[in-house]
Protein backbone atom coordinates (compact mmCIF):
# COMPACT_ATOMS: atom_id res chain seq x y z
CA UNK A 1 0.00 0.00 0.00
CA UNK A 2 3.04 2.44 -0.01
CA UNK A 3 2.82 2.54 -3.27
CA UNK A 4 4.80 6.44 -3.92
CA UNK A 5 4.48 8.87 -7.06
CA UNK A 6 7.85 9.68 -8.83
CA UNK A 7 8.44 13.41 -9.40
CA UNK A 8 7.14 14.22 -12.94
CA UNK A 9 4.35 15.80 -14.84
CA UNK A 10 1.13 14.37 -14.83
CA UNK A 11 -2.53 14.76 -15.19
CA UNK A 12 -4.68 14.45 -12.33
CA UNK A 13 -8.42 12.98 -13.40
CA UNK A 14 -11.06 12.51 -10.58
CA UNK A 15 -14.73 10.85 -10.43
CA UNK A 16 -17.78 13.74 -10.24
CA UNK A 17 -21.65 12.15 -10.28
CA UNK A 18 -21.04 13.05 -13.88
CA UNK A 19 -18.03 10.50 -14.76
CA UNK A 20 -14.20 11.12 -14.84
CA UNK A 21 -13.62 14.79 -15.14
CA UNK A 22 -9.95 16.65 -15.54
CA UNK A 23 -8.47 18.70 -12.39
CA UNK A 24 -6.92 22.01 -13.44
CA UNK A 25 -7.42 25.93 -14.30
CA UNK A 26 -9.66 27.49 -16.64
CA UNK A 27 -8.46 28.14 -19.70
CA UNK A 28 -10.07 31.60 -19.92
CA UNK A 29 -8.58 33.34 -16.65
CA UNK A 30 -8.04 36.98 -15.38
CA UNK A 31 -4.72 38.30 -15.81
CA UNK A 32 -4.68 39.42 -12.57
CA UNK A 33 -1.90 37.58 -10.19
CA UNK A 34 -4.72 37.03 -7.83
CA UNK A 35 -4.36 33.16 -6.94
CA UNK A 36 -6.48 31.31 -9.63
CA UNK A 37 -9.12 28.33 -8.51
CA UNK A 38 -8.95 24.67 -9.35
CA UNK A 39 -11.68 23.56 -11.32
CA UNK A 40 -13.05 19.68 -12.85
CA UNK A 41 -12.52 20.80 -15.95
CA UNK A 42 -14.93 19.91 -19.31
CA UNK A 43 -13.57 18.50 -22.38
CA UNK A 44 -13.14 21.86 -24.34
CA UNK A 45 -11.73 23.34 -21.22
CA UNK A 46 -8.45 20.92 -21.67
CA UNK A 47 -4.71 22.05 -22.53
CA UNK A 48 -1.79 23.08 -20.86
CA UNK A 49 -4.08 24.59 -17.46
CA UNK A 50 -4.45 21.12 -16.73
CA UNK A 51 -1.18 19.95 -16.86
CA UNK A 52 0.54 19.26 -13.16
CA UNK A 53 4.19 18.92 -12.19
CA UNK A 54 4.82 16.85 -8.95
CA UNK A 55 7.44 17.75 -6.80
CA UNK A 56 8.40 14.41 -4.29
CA UNK A 57 9.61 16.31 -1.11
CA UNK A 58 10.04 13.49 1.30
CA UNK A 59 8.07 9.85 1.66
CA UNK A 60 4.61 10.41 0.53
CA UNK A 61 4.96 14.22 1.04
CA UNK A 62 4.54 16.59 -2.02
CA UNK A 63 4.43 20.01 -3.78
CA UNK A 64 2.13 20.49 -6.55
CA UNK A 65 1.93 22.63 -9.00
CA UNK A 66 -0.62 23.61 -11.85
CA UNK A 67 0.14 24.68 -15.43
CA UNK A 68 3.40 25.92 -13.05
CA UNK A 69 2.11 27.81 -10.20
CA UNK A 70 1.99 26.27 -6.77
CA UNK A 71 -1.46 24.98 -4.96
CA UNK A 72 -2.30 25.67 -1.60
CA UNK A 73 -5.28 25.39 0.50
CA UNK A 74 -7.22 28.87 0.97
CA UNK A 75 -10.67 29.39 2.40
CA UNK A 76 -11.47 25.49 2.04
CA UNK A 77 -10.70 25.71 -1.31
CA UNK A 78 -7.77 24.95 -4.00
CA UNK A 79 -6.05 27.59 -5.44
CA UNK A 80 -3.10 27.92 -8.05
CA UNK A 81 -0.84 30.74 -6.27
CA UNK A 82 0.84 32.83 -8.62
CA UNK A 83 3.01 35.45 -6.16
CA UNK A 84 5.38 34.62 -2.89
CA UNK A 85 2.83 35.63 -0.56
CA UNK A 86 1.01 32.66 0.82
CA UNK A 87 3.44 29.28 0.70
CA UNK A 88 2.33 25.86 -1.53
CA UNK A 89 0.93 23.47 0.41
CA UNK A 90 2.79 20.60 1.34
CA UNK A 91 0.21 17.63 0.09
CA UNK A 92 0.41 13.80 1.38
CA UNK A 93 -0.42 11.52 -1.85
CA UNK A 94 -2.07 7.71 -0.31
CA UNK A 95 -2.75 5.31 -2.39
CA UNK A 96 -5.94 3.72 -1.25
CA UNK A 97 -7.01 -0.25 -1.63
CA UNK A 98 -10.32 0.82 -3.48
CA UNK A 99 -8.15 2.54 -6.34
CA UNK A 100 -7.05 5.93 -6.63
CA UNK A 101 -5.34 8.30 -4.42
CA UNK A 102 -6.56 11.11 -1.37
CA UNK A 103 -4.42 14.34 -1.54
CA UNK A 104 -4.77 15.57 1.78
CA UNK A 105 -2.51 18.64 4.11
CA UNK A 106 0.59 16.95 5.30
CA UNK A 107 0.16 18.93 8.72
CA UNK A 108 -2.03 16.21 9.60
CA UNK A 109 -5.73 18.33 9.68
CA UNK A 110 -7.43 15.74 8.26
CA UNK A 111 -8.23 18.21 5.03
CA UNK A 112 -8.24 17.16 1.57
CA UNK A 113 -9.70 17.53 -1.80
CA UNK A 114 -13.11 16.98 -2.57
CA UNK A 115 -14.74 17.37 -6.05
CA UNK A 116 -17.96 19.36 -5.87
CA UNK A 117 -21.13 17.60 -6.29
CA UNK A 118 -23.54 18.53 -9.29
CA UNK A 119 -26.06 20.01 -7.16
CA UNK A 120 -23.50 22.31 -5.55
CA UNK A 121 -24.05 24.17 -8.56
CA UNK A 122 -21.51 24.52 -11.89
CA UNK A 123 -18.11 25.85 -12.36
CA UNK A 124 -17.55 25.03 -8.75
CA UNK A 125 -13.94 24.96 -7.51
CA UNK A 126 -11.94 21.78 -5.78
CA UNK A 127 -13.09 22.34 -2.16
CA UNK A 128 -10.35 21.23 0.45
CA UNK A 129 -12.20 19.92 3.65
CA UNK A 130 -12.43 16.43 5.78
CA UNK A 131 -12.76 13.85 3.80
CA UNK A 132 -15.19 11.70 4.60
CA UNK A 133 -13.33 7.44 5.66
CA UNK A 134 -15.76 4.86 5.83
CA UNK A 135 -15.02 2.89 9.24
CA UNK A 136 -13.48 -0.26 7.42
CA UNK A 137 -10.15 -2.22 7.12
CA UNK A 138 -8.87 -1.13 4.79
CA UNK A 139 -10.69 2.78 4.75
CA UNK A 140 -12.88 3.62 1.97
CA UNK A 141 -13.21 7.30 0.45
CA UNK A 142 -16.37 8.09 -1.39
CA UNK A 143 -15.18 8.07 -5.29
CA UNK A 144 -15.64 12.37 -5.76
CA UNK A 145 -12.59 11.80 -2.99
CA UNK A 146 -10.19 9.79 -4.62
CA UNK A 147 -7.83 10.92 -7.99
CA UNK A 148 -5.80 8.88 -10.31
CA UNK A 149 -2.79 10.39 -11.81
CA UNK A 150 -1.62 10.24 -15.35
CA UNK A 151 2.09 10.34 -16.29
CA UNK A 152 2.09 12.67 -19.09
Amino acid sequence: MAEQLSSGIFRITGTSSEGTVIIGRHSREDRSLNPKPIYPLEGDEVGPNATWEIEHQNEDEYILRCHGAPVASHDQQLFAILTEHHPPTVWKITKQAQGGYTIVVADDSGLGWVLPFIDEGDNKPIAVRPLIVQPSYPPRFPPNELFKFEKL
